[in-house]
């Protein structure tokens, strides 16, 4: 089994007929790598990301309630194919981008939450 010690993603590329992404590292003496992924196999590293940074961060300071967060930049909600669902987009100011398939029923749960934890968002909602 080959070891690569990823210090310092580079850059990324992706084929020119999308069936695989192209990962570039630098090691800690500036050394270059690539990691060639299938789509498939980048869809599930992408899936394995957050709960592997959510252990790395309990361990790292002892604590189970860390997240790794980042602000929200914006958001977009669009009809989706699949009935009865729309698509969520949210983004940070820097660009990173995710989106979801979301009932219109767990958007208004979501409204409701957060006017329980916040008087402005109450204030909107009417609460």
């Amino acid at each position: 089994m080959t070891i690569i010690h990823g210090h310092r993603l580079t850059t990324c590329d992706v084929a020119p007929d999308g069936t695989t992404v192209s990962i570039h590292v630098a090691d800690e003496h500036a050394n270059p790598a690539t990691l060639v992924l299938t789509a498939d196999c980048l869809n599930s590293l992408i899936m394995s990301l957050p709960n592997a940074m959510q252990r790395s961060l309990e361990r790292r300071y002892g604590d189970a309630s860390f997240r790794l967060v980042y602000p929200l930049g914006g958001w977009a909600l669009e009809a989706s194919p699949m009935p009865g669902m729309l698509v969520l987009t949210v983004s940070t100011p820097d660009g990173f981008t995710v989106s979801f398939a979301v009932a219109p029923l767990d958007l208004v749960r979501m409204a409701r939450r957060a006017a329980s934890v916040s008087p402005d968002a109450a204030a909107v909602l009417g609460n």
